[in-house]
C-alpha cells in the first residue's frame, strides 16, 4: 500500500518526511471558500476531509493523508490574503489580538 500526502505544502511534507516512511504528494482539487456562518475549526476539519477524499478517489487503495489550517480571529476564518495590500490589513486586524490556528 502507498501513502499519498494530499498537499502540496512544503511544511507538511518536511513534518512526514521526518517519518522515514516512503510518500507522494498530490495537489488536492477542493474549493477552499468558507460556507457562510462556517466556525474556522469546522471550516479546517471540512477542509482536511474534503482534500483526504478527493486525492483518495484519484489513488484507490492508498492511504492518504490530508490536512488543513486556518487561522481564527474572534470566531471568524481568516483565508490567505493574496495581495500585499490585503495582507497589511490582515495583520492589523491581527494586532494586539489572539489568533488561533
Amino acid at each position: 500500500m502507498s501513502l499519498v500526502l494530499a498537499s502540496t505544502s512544503r511544511y507538511r511534507r518536511e513534518l512526514l518526511q521526518r517519518l522515514g516512511l516512503p510518500f507522494d504528494c498530490a495537489r488536492p482539487e477542493v474549493d477552499e471558500t468558507p460556507l457562510r456562518g462556517e466556525a474556522p475549526q469546522v471550516l479546517a476539519v471540512r477542509l482536511a476531509a474534503a482534500k483526504a477524499a478527493e486525492v483518495a478517489a484519484r489513488h484507490p487503495g492508498a492511504w492518504v493523508i490530508g490536512s488543513d489550517q486556518v487561522a481564527d480571529l474572534n470566531g471568524q476564518p481568516l483565508g490567505k490574503p493574496g495581495t500585499a495590500e490585503a495582507a497589511c490589513a490582515q495583520l492589523a486586524a491581527m494586532s494586539g489580538q489572539t489568533v488561533r490556528f
